[in-house]
C-alpha cells in the first residue's frame, strides 16, 4: 500500500489591493500636507521678519521724532528764559514807569507771538511724525498679512 501524499500548496496571501491604494493615498496626503505646512511656515516667518524690520525702522523714526520734539521744547524754554531775563534787565534800567510798562508790553507781545509760532511748529512736527509712524505700521502689518496668505 502506497500512500500518496497530497501536496498542499500554500497560498500566499496577498494584501488587499484596495487597502494598499488607501495607504498610498494617505501617505501622499500627509506628504502634501507637510509640504504645504512647511511653505506656510516659511511664508509666515518671512512676513514676520519683514514686519519686525519695518517696525524697527518705524520705532526708530518715532523715537527720533520724539527726541527732536523734546529738543525743540528745550530750545523754546531756553529762549523764553533768556528773553525774560533780558526783559527784566531792561525793566531795571527803565527811567520811567511808562518806559517800564512799554518794555513789559513789548515782552508780552513778542513772547506770545514766538510761543504761538513754536507751538504751531511743534504740533505740525508731531502730526507728521505720528502720521508717518501710523502709515509705516499699517504698511508693515499689511505686508506681513499678505506674506502669511501667499501659501494658503
Amino acid at each position: 500500500m502506497t500512500t500518496t501524499r497530497k501536496k498542499t500548496t500554500a497560498k500566499k496571501t496577498e494584501p488587499n489591493a484596495g487597502a494598499t491604494k488607501i495607504a498610498d493615498g494617505a501617505r501622499e496626503y500627509v506628504q502634501r500636507t507637510a509640504a504645504s505646512a512647511r511653505e506656510r511656515t516659511d511664508s509666515a516667518y518671512e512676513g514676520v521678519s519683514k514686519f519686525n524690520s519695518g517696525l524697527e525702522k518705524t520705532m526708530n523714526r518715532l523715537v527720533t521724532g520724539y527726541v527732536g520734539i523734546l529738543g525743540e521744547v528745550a530750545d523754546a524754554t531756553r529762549s523764553n528764559l533768556v528773553h525774560a531775563i533780558s526783559t527784566a534787565e531792561k525793566v531795571a534800567q527803565a527811567k520811567t514807569l511808562a518806559e517800564a510798562a512799554q518794555i513789559q508790553i513789548d515782552f508780552a507781545r513778542d513772547n506770545a507771538t514766538a510761543n504761538y509760532d513754536r507751538a504751531r511748529n511743534a504740533v505740525s512736527a508731531t502730526r507728521d511724525v505720528v502720521a508717518e509712524g501710523v502709515d509705516a505700521i499699517r504698511e508693515g502689518v499689511s505686508g506681513a498679512w499678505s506674506h502669511g496668505q501667499k501659501a494658503a
